[in-house]
This record gives C-alpha cells, structure tokens and sequence, in this order.
C-alpha cells in the first residue's frame, strides 16, 4: 500500500437494516512499513516456508479462502506483496511442543503479516499468537491467518491481544476442513484501543467441527469488533461459539455471529451463546446473532446473558467486606480465567493468568 485506503470489513454474510450501523465497519488502511518483528518457536517435523499465497500452486486454495474480516480486506496482503509463513504439518505427525508466533507491533508502524497452515491428514497442532506491543504504542497492524485441515486433522489456534492504547489492531483468520477435521480457537483480548477480529471457517468436511472459546475486558474508549462465521456445508458437522466479555467505563462492542446451514449439511448442528456484563452506564454493546438455514434436517441454537450483576450479589459480597470495585474487578478477571484455563499450553496459560491478576489489581 502507497496511500491510505477506506476499506470495509467484518460485513454480515446476510445484510440487516442499514440504520443500525452493524452489517460492517470501515478502517483506513495506512501505507505499510513491512511486516512485524515476530519471535518463532516451531515444533520438530513441522516446516516453515515463505511464498506468495497468490502466486503459489500448492497453496492456491488458500490465497482463495475466504476470512472473517471480507475479500477487500485480503486483498490488501496481494497488493503489499506478502509473504506468508507456511507452516506445514505432514500427515500423521502429532506435534508434541506447540507452533509458537509472538509478534511485537513497533511503536508508530503499521505492519502487515500472513500466516498460512497446511495441517494434513492426521495431524495434529497447536498454534499460540501472541500479540503484543508497548502499552502506550500508537500505529497499526494486521495479521491474517489462514489454513487448511486434512482428513482427520486437529488444529488448536490460541491468539491473545494485548496491544497498546492508541492501537489499531486487526485479527482476520479463514479456513476449511476435510472429513472428521477438528477446529479449536481460543481468543483472549486483554487490551486494545482498537481491535478487529473474526474468521470465516467453512465446515465442508463430513462429520468435521468448530469450537470457539472467546473472552474480552474492555475499558475505557477500548472498542472491540468482532464477525465470527461458521459456514456448514458438509453433513453433519458441528460448531459451538461461546463469547464472554465485560464492558467498562465507555467502551463499546460489536459481535456478529453467524451460523449458516447450508443446503446438503443435513444433521448440522450449530450453538452460539453470548454472556456480557455490564459494568457501567456509559458502555454501548451490541449483538446480531445470525442463524441462516436452508436445510431442514439441522439444528441452530442461540443463547444470551446480557445485564449487570444482580443487587442481591453486589449486596452479598459487599457484606464480605468487598467493595463496588473490587466485586467487579473480580468478576472480570473470573470470565478471563475461565478461558484462559483452557488453553493448552502450561507455559503460555500461566503468563495469561499471571497478567490477568497483574491487570486485576491495579
């Protein structure tokens, strides 16, 4: 990119009425400075590479996979020239250590970086991704993953944000998978003035499935945009998205959620289950739930728990000699905990809780 750029992304697979200013959300994209300075761990039997998605024969179903964050926004990666770090699992190989990526955004730069994911048949990883800048660092970054799972294929993403007070941030991720492949995805935002996430995963695959695990703390003017898209198309597939959030002092959020079961999914299944707390008057959340259908023999599920904490509690806790702060702080810090537990990498789950009780206590 040689000049800035208003683009949309996060755009509802379905369109709702215009005057509620949720179908999508706008950024300017600035000119790029490269990619970010990012720390690599990989496990034995995996292999790093670096291509051009777009210009690669081997991975030309991936620099076609669609992503949460929409096709105007990939296209931003094809005209910068990215390269992807392919990483590719061979079949059968279950890796023992994790793939980890800890990415630090520079202080006043706007970065692009692309990740892509070849986990063949019976394999199995997991991914850490760290994102992390300074906490007073202003500027912007993306990073746009993408994969592909193999018959019988377990891949465990684990992304966790935690970027800088004048911050622009976008988390973009697709993929798809093959017959009985399996998608775990825990997102933990820890801070962010301005974060965009989401993924397109497209369950073609028979019998393949999706969960997600998500959790935020937003305060502040922090605001959080999120489009999460679970695409059926193979029978008998599952997926399961479960959000939790606080929102504090004026902060905002936005989900988009959407399961969409399309025709030749038959035994589909598909749960989506949202619980906010509300922490302050001036906060402003928002949710479209979306379950689209044109299948009958499927399932589609939505469930929500939005409001603040309930006096009888407040007055409870307060008789155990906490006080209002305190109760909230340690409602929130709970929700984070609650994900954070399921991460499954030892090391990176204990620095996520220790910085949960740092943040806890001021």
């Amino acid at each position: 990119m040689s000049e800035k750029e208003e683009i949309r992304l996060n755009r509802l697979p379905a369109i709702t009425w215009y005057w509620l200013n949720m179908n999508e959300s706008e950024i300017t994209s600035e000119p790029c400075d490269g990619e970010a300075e990012v720390s690599v761990s990989v496990p034995d039997g995996v292999t790093e590479s670096r291509v051009r998605l777009s210009e690669n024969k081997e991975v030309e179903d991936l620099s076609t996979q669609p992503t949460g964050a929409g096709a105007a926004f990939s296209k931003i990666f094809v005209t910068a020239g990215t390269e992807a770090r392919l990483y590719t699992v061979p079949a059968g190989l279950k890796a023992d250590k994790p793939l980890k990526l800890q990415f630090a955004f520079a202080d006043g730069k706007n970065s692009l970086d692309q990740v892509a994911l070849d986990v063949q048949k019976n394999a199995e990883l997991t991914l850490v991704m760290d994102y992390a800048s300074d906490e007073a660092a202003s500027g912007a970054a993306a990073v746009q993953t993408k994969f592909r799972l193999g018959e019988n294929a377990v891949l465990r993403i684990v992304q966790i944000t935690h970027v800088g007070s004048d911050f622009s941030f976008v988390n973009d991720m697709g993929g798809k998978t093959a017959d009985n492949a399996r998608v775990e995805v825990i997102q933990l935002n820890l801070e962010g003035q301005k974060v965009y996430q989401g993924y397109q995963i497209d369950l073609a695959g028979y019998k393949s499935s999706l969960k997600t695990d998500i959790a935020y703390r937003l305060k502040g003017t922090e605001n959080l945009d999120m489009n999460y898209f679970a695409n059926h198309t193979g029978r008998k597939t599952t997926c399961d998205i479960n959000v939790s959030g606080v929102l504090r002092d004026t902060s905002s959020k936005v989900l988009r959620a959407t399961i969409d079961l399309k025709k030749g999914a038959k035994g589909a299944v598909g749960n989506e289950k949202e619980d906010v707390l509300l922490m302050d008057e001036g906060v402003r959340n928002r949710t479209i739930p979306l379950i689209l259908c044109t299948e009958e023999d499927v399932e589609g599920n939505h469930g929500a728990t939005i409001g603040r904490l309930d006096e009888s509690l407040m007055f409870y806790l307060a008789s155990r000699g906490l006080n209002r702060e305190e109760i909230y702080e340690m409602m929130a810090a709970a929700r984070m905990e609650a994900v954070a537990a399921k991460i499954p990498d030892e090391e990176t789950r204990a620095d996520v809780e220790k910085y949960i009780g740092t943040v806890s206590e001021d």
